[in-house]
């Protein structure tokens, strides 16, 4: 009997190499959140033409019927959108990957990840576009918590003080496109905010 296949469409946040001739790839969807995939590999070579890092893409996933635990193993694969930009700046690589971190810690009991799927898919490609890092991840991580329900201006934003809190205000609802920004100021306000949600709430970034 032929396995059941489905097909999933998502960003890529990781790969590595499983040891047992498999790739190991963890995929964010609009529709599945956080997904564990294998991708068997036939040789070396065929590592270029392997998904990337924050690409997004489409998989045909089978799954095998016998006993225990399933394991999904992508038998095709086609690029949607590739972001090979990310991989040219040290600042843009670094917060892609700490975006990627957090979506993998947070991302598998997400009650909506549609939401969290789009605004993933915006940070990165802001990034792409040449914005301000910590300003991208700074709106990535208040709009993540946000839409997960945790009182960021309730709480957070109100603890800051005045000045940081208008800072804060200007980054987060300027448009990135327009944004005049102090960048230690930002890079302190993203500290600010990601210690508060570790020790707050059951996020971890």
């Amino acid at each position: 009997m032929v396995a059941p296949t489905r097909t999933l469409q998502g960003i890529v946040l990781s790969r590595e190499e499983s040891g047992e001739g498999s790739l190991r790839i963890r995929v964010f969807s609009s529709e599945e959140g956080l997904v564990l995939v294998y991708k068997r590999l036939a040789s070396k070579r065929a590592s270029g033409s392997l998904p990337d890092l924050f690409d997004e893409v489409e998989l045909r996933l089978s799954r095998p019927r016998s006993g225990g635990d399933s394991v999904s193993f992508a038998s095709e694969w086609r690029p949607l959108h590739r972001r090979p930009e990310l991989a040219r700046g040290q600042l843009r690589l670094e917060t892609a990957s700490a975006l990627s971190l957090l979506y993998q810690r947070n991302g598998a009991h997400l009650a909506e990840p549609a939401p969290a799927a789009k605004l993933l898919a915006n940070a990165l490609d802001s990034l792409v576009a040449g914005y301000s890092p910590d300003a991208v991840h700074l709106k990535a991580l208040y709009r993540f918590a946000r839409v997960e329900g945790y009182p960021v201006k309730e709480d957070w934003w109100q603890s800051l003080p005045l000045e940081q809190r208008q800072a804060a205000v200007e980054t987060l609802n300027v448009p990135l496109r327009k944004l005049v920004q102090d960048e230690c100021a930002t890079a302190e306000i993203l500290e600010s905010l990601r210690l508060w949600l570790n020790a707050e709430t059951e996020l971890r970034c």
